[in-house]
């Protein structure tokens, strides 16, 4: 695929989870697609395990909405950046729900073949995340800022 359509792939795919859409998201998951993610139990393999993953997200933040900040596409991959707000109303990693709001950012590297994602690493910044549920103590010289 070009760069232009690996972009409007994820504008795609973003939009599709704000609408929670989540079936017309996977359309653009491949079978033999393996996800990682730190808050994942293990490895998300093919697309029930990417409905199950965003099950347990939109179970824990049913509001959850997610802001795209950038996109950055070469034919084969899609790296896109984005801010994440929230309230927790359920289990989140372990967390009983707070009904705290909280606001972090992610990003997304995804591997495409033909139209495809068949790989994805998402990396985000969970300590502010489990900082902002009240799981995680803020160091002194954080907290001096």
């Amino acid at each position: 695929m070009s760069e232009k359509e690996n972009i409007q792939l994820a504008e795609q795919a973003i939009a599709a989870l704000n609408a929670r859409d989540i079936d017309r998201y996977l359309q653009r998951i491949d079978e033999s697609y393996i996800g990682e993610s730190e808050t994942a139990p293990g490895p998300i393999r093919g697309p029930e395990g990417v409905r199950q993953n965003f099950n347990m997200l939109l179970t824990a933040f049913p509001d959850l909405h997610l802001e795209i900040e950038q996109i950055l596409a070469t034919a084969d991959h899609v790296v896109t950046r984005v801010r994440i707000t929230g309230t927790q109303r359920g289990s989140f990693a372990g967390i009983a729900p707070t009904n705290k709001s909280v606001s972090w950012r992610g990003c997304t590297v995804s591997e495409v073949r033909n139209g495809k994602v068949v790989r994805s690493r998402v990396y985000a910044d969970n300590a502010s995340v489990f900082q902002q549920l009240g799981v995680l103590a803020t160091t002194k010289a954080a907290a001096a800022r």
